[in-house]
């Protein structure tokens, strides 16, 4: 084969695997990043968004657990709050009826001896 004809047969190729990668590349363009806005990184709707996207990002059996967690710790949280709301009217209650008391007899005793 005559030299001229193989250097243009292999500029050719090169030229040919050149438009193939160029056009392969603009094919693999990443996908846009769809942003609405942007939120502080210390705001609560940020860690909650980051949160779902975390959720969502699981397999299902971990989406089951997490779950099951989160609904477990939330009635321990629950019961926790209305444990210490019980505890606070119990505790307010005691403290009227030790005032009442503290009226009746000893305030009461402390009036009928000053006469």
């Amino acid at each position: 084969m005559n030299p001229q004809k193989q250097e243009n047969l292999n500029e050719y190729r090169l030229q040919k695997l050149v438009t193939q990668i160029n056009s392969q590349s603009t094919e693999l363009a990443p996908l846009p990043i769809l942003t609405t806005y942007k939120l502080h990184p210390r705001s609560i709707i940020f860690y909650a968004i980051e949160a779902i996207n975390w959720f969502y990002c699981l397999r299902a059996i971990a989406k089951v657990i997490v779950v099951i967690v989160g609904l477990l710790l939330g009635f321990a949280i629950l019961q926790a709050a209305l444990k210490l709301i019980a505890s606070v009217i119990s505790m307010a209650l005691l403290a009227g009826l030790v005032y009442l008391g503290y009226n009746f007899f000893v305030a009461g005793n402390s009036s009928q001896i000053k006469e």
